[in-house]
């Protein structure tokens, strides 16, 4: 047995859910276990005794990818806007980062040959933060801190200003746009958004303004 098989159960668990990670992330959904195990420095059968089959085991390597997009949302107590300018910083750190849009590009073409694995990372990496976000949005409209609507329609509408032509540009390999610049359109993107649905910055009620009147980009 290795130094690294003597180690206890829950770090072989980390170290393999890591290395998942690092090999998704490179490889797409064609990595083996085999792969893992030898990339996490344990045997074969120490993976599948944390992992019951590769589908499992890319299940929780999305989970831990998308754990800072989840991280943005929490704690939900706090306010709305501050959780909309939490969850833009991370979109564009973990969302626009090259690794994460270059596994994107490969499950689109693999979705063909595993069309589970596709549903898996788009359910886990966006659809529970889009329901989290919806949450967040409709316990906002209760307070009366947000205009009411469709909360879902909102945090549709909100991840998909935050994402604009920039994931296209980078999922098809085109010039991207630089971390300032980005920064730029996320910031106007929350600007915008919170103006549309009245969404006070200081927790006090504001009187409800038409986006582009009275603001940076009238």
């Amino acid at each position: 047995m290795s130094h690294l098989e003597s180690r206890p159960a829950s770090d072989h668990q980390q170290r393999v859910l890591q290395a998942a990670c690092a090999l998704f992330l490179r490889d797409g959904y064609r990595v083996s276990m085999v792969a893992v195990a030898r990339e996490a420095g344990v045997s074969k059968q120490t993976v599948y005794a944390h992992f019951e089959n590769k589908d499992t085991l890319f299940h929780a390597a999305v989970q831990q990818l998308a754990h800072p997009l989840h991280a943005s949302l929490a704690p939900e107590s706090r306010g709305l806007a501050d959780t909309l300018y939490a969850l833009a910083e991370a979109h564009h750190t973990y969302v626009m980062d090259h690794e994460h849009v270059a596994l994107g590009r490969m499950l689109i073409a693999e979705a063909p040959r595993f069309p589970a694995a596709a549903k898996t990372f788009f359910r886990t990496a966006i659809g529970t933060v889009a329901v989290r976000l919806s949450r967040c949005m409709a316990e906002a409209m209760d307070a009366g801190d947000m205009r009411r609507d469709d909360p879902e329609v909102a945090a549709e509408l909100f991840l998909a200003m935050l994402h604009g032509l920039e994931g296209d540009r980078r999922l098809f390999g085109m010039r991207a746009r630089s971390q300032k610049a980005q920064d730029d359109w996320a910031r106007h993107a929350v600007t915008v958004f919170m103006h549309a649905y009245d969404i006070p910055t200081d927790g006090r009620p504001r009187k409800i303004k038409k986006p582009g009147i009275g603001t940076e980009f009238s």
